[in-house]
């Protein structure tokens, strides 16, 4: 971020797939993708799949789902009514403490709006067009037949109408309409899907976003096709009506489009589950059509050294600020900071795509992101990877920020064990440990002023490695304040996040148990600053140049900082971690305590002849304007 300060400065002064299968369903209106490659997981390389035909699992009956929620006063009752092959939605919003008479006969008003009224005036338009004169005998048929009988079955039994709603629909309960007995499902496994990406492009992974109920995430199937634009108003009919068909599609947690599916629009349907419960088919259908990709991207290169995970023994850590959406999408951002890259490329629709493709290849097992939109975690980031084997955790920045810090760990690596996220000014102002920080702060009112309204968060997780059960790693991930003229805030953070750290590792350690350091992040400062200058070199003295980077005003004289760690910077300290035509310097970095942990490998850095290809990042082909650390760890013997 402060390479985008900078920049202003000189102008105006972010599972695999279970059943690698087709499905052959009922409307045939798509094609069979024979050929397509499709994402398995990121262990797995890419493979053909076949076809099967399972049509008999999704034949369409009636059914009736009600949701009972202990905080709502109501109950939700939907029925579904399939005759002749179509299907007739009824839903009804009914107090709890209500009488079963009312729900029914609400439920027999809208069955005769729905159902027999229509029916009858088809039958009198027919009698009077043959006889003229019929007009008494088909009022005679409306009266006769405007009322469905409905009754709630208990044990075979109508149930007592003078039951409440509560009592009346219950597990095992049946709703008779007609001669049609429907089995009552209570608080069955729902799902709504969220639409799909404004922005779909061949060859990159495409993964389901929705709301839950009373589900298994793990356990819901998800089915993918596409089809061409002049079968659109069809499909989108049966979608509408309830009559959600399929024909030739693909099941699997993720789906890649080839370019053979180009100008193609995508149908996606859940079939939530939990246990051997099924709820209600949903579906959806992309607005947008596939479009051509970028092609390769420099990212891409570094899967040569991910391809595989990391070994028994080892893990892998990805630090990664992936330029949040409301940084990107400002005027200041388009016409200024990010000129050189095209405003659709700029779009969190379109980089998000490049974001998951770049961060699952790397097959990290902690993930440390800053600059994460709170939205692009819940609908992006957290399902996608969440459906890849990770548990991700999110900390806004302090202020009720929209954006903050996520880490993600996998799960056959890493077991969550506690979350220690602290606003770093509060820290300071008010813990023992750093008295000697803050009194030197409050000698200048406008120093300690701005240090108080930083929003910077240190988003803090204990995990315990899976492999080795009692040895445990303290994971950090922070931002820390952007600003060009800020380096004595800069340092004044960076000095309280490690004395926090530090409070954290010697209480698992004074519990007699194992712990390491990583501390990963975009630090905003280059390796001639005194953030680094501590980490590394333990010390900066009270005339460190830091001190008086904001002028006379708030300069500290009389501080002097030590930390006793032994700390290196794993992926040391490249030329650049951000690059635009106009700032690029090295701001990110994968601290760790060197006495624990030991790097076996670094992922190399792209080719400078790909980051200046397009004047600077981001681009159509780089989707943040910093790149991402990427090493492999052990812990020392």
């Amino acid at each position: 971020m402060i390479a985008r300060t900078r920049a202003i400065s000189t102008v105006i002064s972010e599972f695999s797939v279970s059943k690698r299968s087709f499905i052959k369903l009922f409307l045939r209106t798509g094609r069979c993708h024979q050929e397509q490659n499709h994402q398995t997981s990121i262990y797995q390389t890419p493979a053909r799949v076949s076809c099967r035909r399972a049509a008999s699992n999704f034949t369409k009956m009636s059914s009736v789902h009600v949701k009972n929620f202990e905080q709502d006063d109501r109950l939700q009752i939907s029925l579904d009514l399939v005759k002749e092959g179509k299907t007739k939605s009824f839903n009804l919003n009914r107090l709890k403490t209500e009488t079963l008479s009312s729900a029914v006969e609400r439920l027999q008003t809208n069955l005769a709006k729905k159902l027999v009224n229509k029916k009858s005036k088809k039958k009198k338009a027919k009698v009077e067009t043959e006889t003229g004169t019929a007009t008494t005998t088909v009022g005679s048929l409306e009266k006769d037949e405007s009322e469905i009988p409905v009754a709630v079955l208990h044990n075979g039994l109508a149930a007592d109408l003078s039951l409440t709603n509560i009592d009346a629909w219950i597990d095992g309960a049946v709703l008779k309409v007609g001669d049609e007995e429907i089995p009552v499902s209570l608080n069955p496994p729902s799902a709504k899907l969220e639409k799909l990406p404004r922005v779909i492009m061949e060859d990159f992974p495409l993964y389901p976003y929705a709301e839950f109920e009373f589900v298994d995430v793990k356990e819901c199937e998800f089915f993918w096709k596409t089809f061409p634009s002049k079968l659109l108003p069809i499909v989108s009919k049966s979608v509408s009506s309830g009559d959600i068909d399929l024909s030739d599609a693909v099941s699997g947690k993720s789906y890649t489009p080839t370019s053979s599916e180009r100008d193609y629009h995508v149908l996606l349907a859940c079939v939530p589950r939990s246990g051997d419960r099924v709820g209600k088919l949903d579906a959806v259908i992309s607005s947008a059509k596939v479009s051509p990709g970028p092609g390769p991207c420099p990212f891409e290169k570094r899967f040569e050294f991910t391809n595989i995970p990391s070994q028994d023994g080892l893990f892998r850590v990805l630090s990664y600020n992936i330029l949040a959406e409301m940084y990107a999408d400002t005027d200041v951002a388009r016409t200024q900071l990010f000129a050189h890259c095209p405003q659709q490329a700029l779009d969190m629709s379109y980089r998000k795509q490049l974001i998951l493709k770049e961060i699952l290849g790397y097959q990290a097992d902690l993930l440390c992101l800053q600059e994460v939109d709170r939205s692009i975690f819940r609908s992006h980031l957290n399902p996608a990877l969440s459906s890849n084997g990770y548990t991700g955790l999110f900390r806004s920045k302090a202020g009720q920020l929209g954006e903050g810090c996520a880490t993600f760990m996998r799960d056959s690596k890493f077991r969550l064990v506690r979350e220690l996220d602290i606003t770093i000014s509060e820290y300071l102002s008010s813990h023992p440990d750093c008295v000697d920080i803050w009194t030197e702060v409050c000698k200048s009112e406008q120093l300690k002023q701005k240090v108080e309204e930083r929003s910077s968060i240190l988003q803090v997780t204990v995990v315990e490695s899976v492999e080795n059960p009692g040895s445990y790693l303290c994971v950090a991930n922070t931002h820390l304040y952007f600003h060009p003229r800020a380096c004595n805030v800069r340092l004044i953070q960076g000095a309280t996040a490690l004395r926090y750290l530090q409070s954290v590792c010697q209480t698992y350690e004074q519990e007699g148990s194992q712990v390491a350091l990583v501390f990963c992040g975009d630090f905003n400062s280059d390796p001639l600053v005194g953030v680094y200058q501590l980490y590394t070199a333990g010390w900066v003295p009270a005339d460190y140049q830091d001190w008086d980077s904001a002028g006379p005003e708030e300069k500290i004289t009389g501080l002097e900082l030590r930390q006793p760690m032994n700390i290196e910077s794993a992926c040391g300290t490249p030329k650049y971690t951000n690059f635009t035509p106009m700032f690029n310097e090295c701001l990110d970095y994968v601290y760790i305590d060197a006495d624990k942990l030991k790097v076996e490998s670094v992922v190399p850095m792209p080719d400078h002849a790909d980051v200046v290809a397009n004047a600077g990042l981001p681009s159509v082909v780089f989707p943040s304007d910093h790149i991402a650390l990427i090493c492999d760890l052990k812990l020392k013997d």
